[in-house]
Formats: structure tokens, sequence, C-alpha cells
């Protein structure tokens, strides 16, 4: 039964993840009610269903997610007072929040908000946030957003209320130091229209002129690269253990082998047109860096870490295993391409670049037939190596017949994917600002967990499953020094030491940083005792002691005025590469000092969730959407300009918004990356002193 159960969870995993997150456990509806000429009670019901419960408003901090309401207030209303609540109410000491009194609602919950009129007609919007859970689990937090529309007689003595964003919440939505009323600013503006730059590349030649030979070239070469990519090897331990188990002999074996690396490639080319017909890479990039995404492979992993070290065990059911023998191993199958599924989901995150580039490349000319030249070649060069790594699993079979290595080998990998899942939940943490999981935390897991697999190797720890040894053997021996080697690298960069190697799955900095302490102000320049604040500052925190902007329309204002190009670095929180560039490329001190000296930087965050005012959200016909989030507006901004939504993506910009050079992506090449911000700095010297002739 917990088999059947299990398996379930997983199938029903699979299929929400290109889907908006409804919480299936409470029921919104919405009444209005009457006081006098000018006053409306907005009632909001929720009705919660059995065995589950909804926190009250008021929980303080450090405890579970309360609920809160936002409203949006415009002309026409005013609020009176705070929303009260009512209902089914529950309290109760918890002791696993150190032994705070916690109060929710079962079945129902009724919040009232009263608002008065001052004008004939108003609309009140706003969203409830809110988070349910029973005795095992808990949903994660959800939005609900709602309208109420208001007519009657204002009140004489009021004032209409200025358009700002009003929370009512115990808890506070965005940190002291952020402005966010800027409610009155005026929307961003986007760069205008990018003249191209001469290149004599070969690989600037118009991709609208590229054959199907050269579009195949492209997609394989895209497909060879994602194989490097960090999300895509955690799945080699996975696909280690399905096929020892499934191999009844050596054909059957090579069979499974085979349908497995074409599954893959048939979930690409599937996955390649449909994402070609109905959607863009904004999408994409919304699926791979929201929060449902990524908390979803962190349970997802979690839940694998756990199945090796032996917690249950996942297999496909027995029926299934049975009837392949007699018949053309049916349950295999699905057992196979859901094997194969599963890579191509795990790896998205870390594909999405190249499969980004692969869609601009394929659809700009409008053929139906280059999409499926290039998603076929990209899921070949993926799968294929993946099919002859599971056709060929001779160094697991020749292992001792006694199966402790075996065991061994399965639960080092428990280890291994228990502390890759946590890379995802570091994504949305950042993304969403939530501060659960930052960079000392994240270490310090990491190393609790590499010491603990460092001693299970040794022998000093065992667990259900694990047989007596009477000795080390000396493989398992390096292993173990290995693990416990690394654990010790991590524990300088709990104070603030950068780990190269680790720098693209780690949180950035958060309060001691080694490499800050030197200035590099170029001469002549001297900076002030005190520095003017900059929008959104309070979000993100700048790398190496870079004085970073982080709106475009501010960045740009500030490069014509000190009279340098500007640098856009288009990042994200859940951007392996971005982090990579930022910890190994940018502290190199010739990049260093052209960033500090010879630009203004502007870092835009393409995934960050803060929402904008309501003045400053609009409807962008490049990706048919209304922008609400300050990452919305930012990859608009990118995907609008210059037609391409990988990230990073570096763009340098003279003080007419015209390229400099040809955009790059992530290139780990320190000297290519010296040379492109030269070639910046001499063609923007060369168009000044243009103008200075004029």
């Amino acid at each position: 039964m917990r088999r059947i159960m299990l398996l379930a969870f997983l199938l029903n995993l699979a299929m929400p993840v290109f889907a908006q997150y409804a919480n299936p456990n409470v029921q919104w509806s919405y009444s209005t009610k009457k006081i006098g000429t000018d006053q409306f009670d907005l009632i909001v019901t929720a009705n919660i269903a059995k065995g589950y419960h909804l926190y009250s408003q008021f929980i303080g901090e450090g405890g579970p997610i309360p609920t809160s309401f936002t409203f949006e207030k415009t002309k026409g209303y005013k609020l009176v007072g705070k929303v009260k609540e009512s209902g089914k109410r529950e309290e109760a000491v918890e002791p696993l929040f150190d032994n705070m009194m916690l109060i929710w609602f079962e079945e129902q919950a009724v919040f009232t908000q009263r608002v008065k009129l001052t004008a004939t007609e108003a609309t009140v919007k706003g969203l409830v946030n809110f988070m349910t859970c029973n005795d095992q689990m808990c949903d994660p937090p959800s939005d609900q957003e709602f309208e109420f529309v208001l007519a009657g007689i204002p009140a004489a003595d009021t004032v209409a209320a200025l358009p700002t964003i009003d929370t009512v919440s115990v808890a506070t939505e965005t940190s002291g130091d952020l402005k966010s009323n800027d409610s009155t600013a005026a929307a961003i503006t986007i760069p205008g229209t990018v003249e191209p730059i001469a290149s004599n590349a070969d690989n600037d030649e118009d991709v609208r002129k590229m054959s199907y030979w050269q579009t195949f070239l492209a997609g394989f070469g895209y497909g060879l690269i994602a194989l490097l990519m960090p999300c895509v090897w955690p799945v080699i331990p996975l696909t280690i253990s399905y096929f020892l188990k499934q191999h009844k002999n050596k054909r059957q074996g090579r069979m499974n082998a085979f349908l497995y690396g074409f599954s893959i490639i048939l979930i690409f080319v599937i996955l390649g047109i449909l994402v070609s017909l109905f959607t863009n890479e904004q999408k994409l990039n919304e699926l791979s860096t929201g929060w449902f995404f990524n908390l979803l492979f962190f349970a997802l992993f979690f839940l694998f870490g756990l199945s090796f070290l032996g917690v249950f065990e996942i297999r496909v059911p027995s029926s299934w295993i049975n009837k392949s023998e007699s018949m053309s191993d049916k349950g295999g199958l699905i057992g196979i391409f859901f094997m194969a599924f599963s890579l191509v989901l795990v790896s998205f995150s870390c594909t999405l670049p190249f499969v980004a580039n692969l869609i601009s490349i394929v659809s700009q000319d409008g053929e139906f037939v280059k999409p499926l030249v290039g998603f076929t070649a990209f899921g070949l060069a993926l799968g294929l190596p993946f099919g002859l790594f599971a056709w060929f699993p001779s160094g697991l079979k020749k292992l001792p017949k006694s199966g402790g290595w075996m065991n061994t080998i399965k639960v080092s990998f428990g280890f291994i994917e228990l502390a890759l899942s946590f890379i995802y939940l570091s994504k949305v943490d950042m993304a969403y600002h939530w501060d659960l999981l930052s960079r000392d935390i994240f270490l310090s897991i990491w190393i609790i967990i590499f010491i603990v697999l460092g001693f299970y190797l040794l022998g000093k720890i065992r667990l259900a499953h694990d047989g007596e040894a009477s000795h080390i053997p000396v493989p398992r021996l390096l292993f173990a020094l290995l693990s416990l080697a690394f654990a010790l690298y991590m524990v300088p960069g709990l104070w603030g030491a950068p780990l190269k190697p680790l720098s693209g799955f780690l949180p950035n900095y958060s309060e001691f940083n080694l490499t800050e302490g030197v200035s590099h102000q170029p001469s002549g320049e001297s900076q002030g005792p005190e520095r003017a604040s900059k929008k959104y500052e309070a979000l993100f925190e700048a790398p190496l002691g870079l004085d970073l902007y982080f709106e475009y329309d501010e960045a740009l204002a500030k490069a014509r005025e000190v009279k340098k190009p500007l640098f856009i670095d288009f990042t994200g929180w859940g951007c392996v590469n971005c982090r990579k560039m930022e910890k190994s490329v940018w502290p190199d001190p010739e990049v260093l000092k052209r960033l500090k000296n010879d630009y203004v930087v502007v870092s835009l965050y393409v995934d960050d969730k803060y929402r904008l005012p309501e003045s400053q959200q609009y409807y962008s016909k490049a990706l048919d959407k209304q922008i609400v989030t300050l990452g919305d507006r930012n990859f608009d901004i990118q995907y609008s300009t210059y037609k391409i939504g990988a990230q990073p993506y570096y763009v340098l910009l003279d003080n007419e918004e015209k390229l400099l050079t040809q955009p790059r992506s992530y290139t780990a090449d320190i000297p290519t990356y010296v040379q492109f911000l030269d070639e910046g700095v001499k063609a923007f010297k060369s168009r000044q002193s243009q103008i200075s002739v004029r």
C-alpha cells in the first residue's frame, strides 16, 4: 500500500509543474454588507477542508505563516480599522515553536474589513496570503485575489486616498529600508531601438539563414553542453539504481537502455514543438524559477535521499515486473519513460538557457520543421550518453555479491541527494526574500551532511540495512577522506571565503565578505562619506564591493551624469551560471578593475518576486502579460529589447542606449571577458570623441 501511495504521489508531482498552484483545501467566497449610506463590510469567507486548519492573522514572528490581507488602496474609499476574524477558533501552545501560542481556524473562518466610500463608486482589490496544514504536512503559502465593486453616497468630510499599497497584517512585507511607496514614479523605460553591431565572428551569421544541418549541429551542441550542467549529473545515481534492478538478462538490459535514451529524445522533441508553438521564454523562466517548481524538486530530491538511506524503497509495482517476463515489458516501459521524464524535469533549471537559446534559433523564421530538427538533436545529445551509460552498467554489476558495496553506494548517494535538495530550496528562498536559508545556514547543512557521510564510509555510523564489516576497503577509505576533506574545505565559507567551485550553488554573502576590504577606487575620483541610496538596494547585495544599481532608469541616468558606458547584468536568483560568473570571473583583478572604474553597473534580476506598486505595473505586448513584479519588468526589458531570455546576459550600452559591442552570455575564460569589456570602453570613447568633434 505504501508503494502504491508513493507511486501515485510521484506521478501527481510531475503533472502540475506546468500549471499555477492553487490550494485545494480552502474554498473562498465573498459578500458585502451595507452599513449606513457610505460604509460597507467586506466579508471574505474561507471554507476549510476536513482535517485541515487555517492560521490566524495574529501569529508572532518565528511561527507558521499567518493569514494576511493586502489591499490596493485607490481613490474612492478608505479602510476603517483592520481586518477582523471569526469562526471555529482553536488555540494551543506549540513546543516546536518555542512554546508559542498558535491560533488557527477549522471548518470555516470569516474575515471582515470595513471600508468608507469617498466617491459614489469604488472598486476594492487585493489579495489574501494564507497557509493550510493538517496533522502531517503543510501546503505551500498561497495567494487568493479578490475584488469588490461598491456603490453608495460618499462621506462629505473625507479626502480621497493616495495611490499606495496598504498591507493590513501583523507581519511586515518588506524591509524597513526599502522605499516601497514610490508609487508616483514613472513607469520603467524600455530601451529604444538597438542598432546591430558589425562583427566578423563566424557565429554572428543571421540565424534565419541557418540550414537544417546547422540547426541540427546547434541543437546537438547545446545538448552536449547541457550534459555538463550541475542539474544533470545528480540523476545518474537514479539511472544506476533503476537499470541495475531491471536487468534480468543482457538482452533485456540493452533494450531498456535503448528505450530510456529514446524516451529522452522523444520528450525533448515534444517539448520543443509545444514550447515553440504555444509559449515563450518568459513562461520557461517562470517555470524554472517559480516557487512551486523549486519547492517541488526540493521535496523530490529529499524524497530520493530518504529512499536511498533506507527509509522506504521506490520501485514499480511487482505485478508490472512479473508481466514483463511474459509480455513486451509493459510495466518496464512505463517505469523507463517516467525515469526519462524525471531527467527532463530535474535538469530543466540548468538546461533552460540552452533551450531558450535554441528556441530563439529555430523559431525566428516561422518554420515548423526546424524546431523538430533542433530539439531532436538536443534530445539526442542529452539522451544518447544516458542510454549508453545505462546500457553498460558493468562496473556496478561486478561488485561483491554480498551486496555490502551496493548498499554503501546507495546510502552515499542518499546523502548527496539530501545535500542537492537544498539547492532548490535556496533558489526560491532568494527569489522571494524569505531569508530562511542564508549562506551560513546552507553551508552548515552541507558541512554536517558530508561529515556524517565521511563517518558513515569509515564505518563509524551504521544504518538499518548495513552489515558488520571486519575492515574498511581502500576505495571506501579514500571516499571517506574525500567527503571529510570537502566538508573541511567548506568551513572557511562560513566566514566569507568565496569557495569558487561552489559559487553557482551558494546563496549570496549575508554579513561578512573577506573580499570587500580592498578598494579599487579610480585615481582622482573620491567617494564622499555618504552614498546616496539606490532603488531596491534593500532587496539585493552588491558582490565584491561593487557600486551596483538595481533599476535600469536610475543606472542610465547615473551613466549619463558621469559619462561612462552602462554595463547591464541580466541575472537571476536561480541562475547557477550567474553565480559562477560573480564568484569566479568578476573577482579577477583585471575584470573587477574595469567594472569598478570604467562602467556604471546595473544588475537586473529577472526572477525576483518583489511586487511593484500598482502605478508601475503595465501590460507588455512582447510578453503578452501584465507586468506585476520587479522580475517581470526586468525580463521584459531583456526580451523586448534583445529578443533573448537566457541568463546570464551582459550588455554594454552608450549614453544613447546603443550597443557598444555584441552582448555576451556565460564565459569562464577571463581574457575573453576582459577583451569584451575593453571593446566596450574603446567603442564608447570613439563615439564620445565623434560627438565632441560635432
